[in-house]
């Protein structure tokens, strides 16, 4: 009888470097809709664990795997999903919250953009789709 391998089966959770963990949380709440769940938030049904730091590091790494022509591109290491990506790229841009330009591919449009402590994040919706 062959025998079953071991397989990671989904992300049970996220975790965000911060510098004050109680200010995170409520700007992730107020500006992109997360959800308190107790000890972390939820985006959906995603548990996302804000935590403060000991270090100055944050999500970000180079790469020159993402862009169409080969450049670098500092990557975030977080993907979100969003039902109104518009109206999130609004609201985020009238809060003087750092994006980046909202890309429009032809099945899914994206953008960057950083929380408080310099972590960059990356948002993303499905063309003519809700994701939630």
């Amino acid at each position: 009888m062959e025998q079953k391998r071991a397989a990671l089966t989904g992300i049970d959770g996220v975790y965000i470097p911060v510098s004050n963990r109680k200010q995170s949380e409520q700007w992730y709440i107020e500006h992109f809709g997360l959800e308190n769940g107790g000890d972390y938030l939820l985006a959906g049904r995603q548990e996302v664990f804000i935590r403060e730091r000991v270090d100055e590091r944050v999500l970000t790494f180079r790469t020159n795997q993402w862009l169409d022509k080969g450049g670098s591109y500092e990557m975030p290491v977080v993907c979100f999903r969003s039902s109104d990506i518009d109206g999130l790229y609004e609201h985020a841009r009238s809060n003087d919250i750092p994006v980046g330009e909202m890309i429009i591919h032809s099945w899914f449009k994206e953008f960057d953009f950083y929380d408080p402590d310099g972590n960059k994040l990356k948002v993303w919706q499905p063309n003519g789709q809700l994701c939630g």
